[in-house]
């Protein structure tokens, strides 16, 4: 192991009672407020502060001209106002343990800002509404149920300039008619068999090569729908960004950076991504620092990870070249299970225990669930009955049922262990994308139809399935439920946000993030603080890879340390937790 900075930590068992906070942990900050004239209205305007030398960046809203960013660690901090189409004064802070700094910005209009759906462009590009990009004719309605319902809409805008025979070649590799999927033998291709036939083949590519042609320039969908900010709520929200210090990999290649979790301690754990260079991530929230824990093999790729709650001290992460690998977290020491024969082949995708300890993950590419045996250490698999379905996000309710997202087939299902028999739920938005799943505190399952911009419940106790319109170009990513019961979601679609849902009034709240990226998954404070990673805006390129959490009410918060709710037992739970809701006993 050479990780890039150890810090060692204590480990405690899982029975223990929630940390007690530090007393100078925020006594050690200081603040800085103010207020922002503007020759017109400013709504809910991004004020952020940058420290280059800690790698920190805060961001706050105005609410009636005026913000205020609590809890900022000591640093030389650049203030700036970052509007589309506006253009801001800055001020140079110096924040120490205790200070209180009021400072005054000014912005002016300068040309008409644009929402851009996506997460970031690839290049500069050009922008336009949906029917001018993509005008009605032969292909299309193949092109949207085949191609953007996976892609997005920008995917295939932003690649225009290939010819027939370019186009061709990308349908006939998502169709799989001359090698096999992700490393597995006998794969179902992305598209499944029947999806389309020859005619609408032919129509498709048609399509791409009329519209999206040598002639055609790259373009991004305009997002011309209203966003309503509540300046209210987001005045009372602060954006908290950790950059990683080395931008990229020792060979160049750009960061990604995917899935957060916490341990008992207060740290967040990352898997790494990044070609030739996949790790996992410790960052302590409380200094910035990053710790990085190699993979054994450099082709391998961590996806998603869990905190044992057995065994404190060891992390489970599932990925490309292995099914799941335990490591220890103190050494790093890394033990994969599965076939590791073929560094490429994907196995384990998203992994999560249930109430015995047991662990189940997803298997994207082979259609079907895996099952780790604590008391016998082997795995066991299952086929799920949907072809092609793609298991995704995955996760085991309050009477050990494991749930999963079918991404390709706009399916929810479930599983019993007992009876190793499947429930599926087909989704309302079918034909759709779902990725991952949430839980709320009644037991109701929770996720996003990415690729029709919904948010979906189902009963499990009534089979009741029910939607709810986010946006036409909304992409959620994924659904949790906060201590409250209010639903968040993630949705690069939108142009990189965090969404939250309250159930009781079925209202939206939007908080546009820090930066453009999408953001894969999500993990939930005791006191509601929503962590992620930006995983677009790096590994595409367009920046250093960073992490980040949403304070949605900065009047919670008790500490710097990231920590799941823990019930009256000393068990962990909430979102992406040993235990997605809190436990019955």
């Amino acid at each position: 192991m050479n990780p890039f900075l150890i810090v060692p930590f204590l480990v405690f068992s899982l029975s223990i009672a929630f940390p007690s906070v530090r007393a100078d942990e925020l006594d050690g900050t200081g603040s800085v407020s103010g207020r922002v004239a503007s020759t017109e209205p400013l709504v809910a305007g991004s004020v952020y502060l940058r420290e280059p030398k800690r790698n920190l960046t805060y961001m706050v809203y105005t609410a009636d001209g005026r913000f205020s960013a609590p809890y900022v660690l000591p640093g030389n901090y650049e203030v700036t106002v970052e509007q589309p189409g506006l253009v801001s004064t800055s001020q140079q802070v110096s924040v120490s343990p205790g200070a209180e700094i009021t400072i005054d910005l000014e912005v002016e209009r300068e040309g008409q800002g644009v929402r851009v759906v996506g997460s970031r462009p690839v290049a500069p590009v050009a922008f336009a509404g949906y029917e001018e990009i993509y005008p009605p004719g032969p292909g299309r309605d193949t092109l949207e149920r085949t191609c953007i319902v996976c892609h997005g809409v920008n995917w295939i805008s932003q690649r225009s300039g290939n010819d027939a025979t370019a186009w061709t070649a990308f349908v006939d590799m998502m169709l799989n008619m001359n090698d096999s999927i992700w490393g597995i033998e006998d794969g179902t291709p992305m598209m499944p068999p029947g999806a389309i036939n020859a005619a609408q083949r032919k129509e498709l590519i048609a399509y791409l090569a009329e519209h999206f042609g040598p002639d055609q320039p790259a373009r991004m969908v305009r997002n011309d729908e209203d966003l309503p900010l509540d300046q209210a709520a987001l005045g009372k929200a602060m954006w908290v960004e950790y950059t990683v210090a080395q931008p990229k990999s020792p060979d160049g290649q750009n960061r990604w950076i995917q899935e957060p979790y916490f341990d008992l301690q207060g740290n967040v754990w990352y898997t790494e991504r990044t070609r030739g260079a996949p790790a996992i991530l410790k960052l302590d929230p409380r200094t910035g620092e990053f710790t990085r824990f190699p993979t054994p093999n450099p082709q391998w790729s961590p996806h998603g990870l869990v905190v044992d709650p057995q065994n404190p001290q060891m992390l489970w992460w599932a990925g490309r070249g292995v099914e799941v690998t335990r490591m220890d977290m103190k050494t790093g020491e890394m033990t994969p299970y599965g076939d590791t024969s073929n560094p490429q082949r994907w196995g384990g995708h998203t992994p999560v225990f249930d109430s015995r300890g047991n662990l189940w993950w997803t298997q994207i590419a082979a259609d079907r669930i895996g099952y780790w045996d604590r008391k016998t250490d082997e795995l066991k698999h299952f086929d799920i009955p949907n072809k092609g379905g793609r298991p995704y996000g995955i996760l085991v309710d309050h009477d050990d049922k494991v749930w999963f997202a079918e991404f390709y087939g706009c399916q929810v299902t479930r599983f019993d262990p007992e009876t190793e028999s499947f429930t599926e739920y087909t989704l309302p938005s079918s034909p759709c994308t779902s990725r991952r799943l949430g839980l709320d505190s009644k037991g109701i399952i929770w996720y996003g139809a990415f690729s029709s911009g919904k948010l979906g419940r189902i009963d499990p106790k009534t089979g009741e399935m029910k939607e709810y319109r986010i946006g036409r170009f909304s992409e959620p990513y994924e659904a949790w439920a906060d201590p409250d019961d209010k639903i968040w979601l993630t949705d690069g679609g939108q142009g990189g946000m965090l969404v939250r849902f309250d159930p009781d009034t079925e209202q939206f709240t939007y908080y546009p993030s820090p930066r453009r990226s999408d953001m894969p998954k999500m993990a939930i404070t005791g006191e509601g603080a929503v962590w992620y990673s930006n995983r677009s805006y790096a590994s595409s390129g367009h920046g250093p890879a960073t992490v980040g959490v949403l304070y949605p009410d900065v009047s919670r918060m008790t500490t710097l340390g990231a920590y799941y709710q823990v019930d009256e037992w000393g068990k962990a739970y909430g979102s992406g937790s040993p235990h997605p809701a809190k436990p019955t006993r």
